[in-house]
């Protein structure tokens, strides 16, 4: 498998989809999640800090690391070279504190030629593309020997329902937000079958031929749940786990390695 997103639900490798998907961020939302995530990594911020951004798009997460550790150099990794070329672009003015590299995460490929260790290894809602929970298990082992010891990985991402009743009332508290901006902007009230209707379409409409039976297949596998990816980073190597912050199915886990005596 060498795609971005198996089941086809992002097209990372088309310049007019990535500029879309870019446009939809909100960024003080996302700023502020990104920042909690950096105020995690356990060192001096006017020190020198190494760092990888697995998955770092357009470099929103590689910015803020740079504003808070001024003297970290960062290794900027994806994908998408039209993610790569808006990250060149946008980080331009952090010189030659930011490097690139190109690698698949559906590969255990991706980390070669990678100049570790990293002190930090940080990712921002890119894992969860790889959508097989045994792939997601993998890079979290792949990544392991990347961290020096002292250091740490620290991953916001999205997780799985551990369950239907679960993902249904998820599912359900995104439909009534929906009817609340659809009230907002229209002035009435759409039922709770219309949203829901319409967030079918616009699922089914972005999927490719054949992303069915690569879903099957997924939900046969050990779902990624936060109880399920914290266990994960402690044997895929790092010596504890954690899960910082979750709201729905978006998380902040964090994976440290103990530093030598």
């Amino acid at each position: 498998m060498t795609s971005a997103d198996p089941t086809g639900l992002h097209d990372w490798h088309s310049d007019a989809y990535v500029q879309e998907w870019i446009g939809a961020q909100s960024d003080d939302e996302r700023r502020r999640l990104l920042q909690r995530l950096v105020d995690l990594i356990p060192f001096d911020p006017d020190g020198e800090l190494s760092v990888l951004d697995v998955g770092g798009g357009y470099g929103a997460l590689s910015r803020v690391v740079l504003d808070t550790f001024p003297h970290a150099r960062v290794v900027l990794h994806d994908y998408s070279e039209p993610m790569l070329d808006e990250a060149r672009g946008r980080l331009g003015s952090y010189s030659d504190a930011v490097s690139y590299f190109r690698g698949d995460l559906m590969t255990s490929a991706w980390t070669q030629d990678l100049k570790g260790p990293f002190q930090a290894v940080v990712s921002s809602i890119a894992i969860h593309n790889v959508r097989y929970p045994e792939r997601i298990k993998a890079v979290y082992s792949e990544i392991a020997p990347l961290v020096a010891p002292g250091g740490c990985f620290l991953n916001f991402d999205q997780v799985t329902a551990p369950g239907r009743q679960v993902a249904g009332a998820e599912r359900h508290a995104q439909m009534m937000a929906r009817r609340r901006q659809t009230q907002k902007e229209t002035g009435e009230w759409p039922s709770l079958a219309a949203v829901e209707a319409e967030a079918a379409a616009r699922q089914a409409a972005r999927r490719r031929d054949g992303g069915s039976g690569r879903d099957r297949e997924i939900e046969s596998e050990e779902p990624a749940t936060i109880v399920n990816q914290v266990r994960w980073l402690r044997e895929g190597g790092f010596d504890e786990a954690e899960c910082f912050w979750r709201d729905g199915r978006r998380v902040i886990v964090g994976g440290f390695k103990a530093a030598q005596a």
